[in-house]
């Protein structure tokens, strides 16, 4: 299958693992971190939670906005996550592309869920650079998604189950980050750490995560 973009030097970075890891923890630090990153916003029909901004976060959008978007092909990938769907907008990737066609280097950065990060590499060849947040355990994720007090009881343990399955493919990234990495950079003054597998990565990203 024939990808939807074709990417050269500079490839969209895809940052995904389990509900509550932190993987908007490591997208703001991206984004503080280079001017190089432009954040592809996804459109969802959940609510919003506490300081999370309709165009910022995500485009929060009902069920019938949703499904007029589908049936219009303007998602690259969406999926059903936790009872709420989830899609990224192609709109979102072509304004990237266009800004790279004035001034290089902008690189699409996309926060997901497994499931979504999936979708995306299939449709796109695996053109991307992908990082998988890791918990240092089930039981501390267990205690991030219970502090946000934002989800019942049911759903919080949905959420793990789920994590337990997303953990296991893990594998399949190119870089493993540990939230605890995220969480205590501020604290040590210290570079994110990444811990590759034996495969080939690209140094241009490395140099990116390492900043500051």
């Amino acid at each position: 299958m024939k990808a939807i973009y074709q990417f050269s030097t500079i490839k969209p970075l895809i940052v995904s693992g389990p509900s509550g890891v932190g993987k908007g923890s490591l997208v703001t630090r991206l984004l503080q971190n280079s001017q190089n990153f432009v954040y592809s916003v996804s459109l969802t029909t959940r609510k919003p939670r506490p300081n999370e901004k309709n165009g910022v976060n995500y485009y929060f959008v009902n069920k019938d906005v949703f499904d007029e978007n589908i049936k219009n092909n303007e998602f690259l990938e969406f999926c059903e996550v936790h009872g709420n769907l989830y899609g990224t907008a192609k709109h979102q990737i072509n304004n990237i592309i266009k800004q790279n066609k004035i001034k290089q280097n902008k690189i699409p950065l996309i926060e997901i869920d497994v499931q979504g990060a999936e979708k995306i590499n299939k449709q796109l060849n695996n053109q991307c650079e992908n990082i998988f947040v890791l918990p240092p355990s089930i039981s501390i994720l267990r205690e991030r998604l219970i502090g946000r007090q934002t989800e019942t009881s049911d759903v919080v343990e949905k959420r793990i189950k789920n994590a337990e399955t997303e953990i296991e493919k893990a594998k399949s990234f190119q870089f493993i980050i540990s939230l605890l990495m995220i969480i205590l950079k501020p604290v040590l003054k210290s570079s994110l750490s990444l811990q590759t597998k034996n495969i080939k990565t690209s140094d241009y990203y490395q140099q990116i995560i390492h900043e500051k």
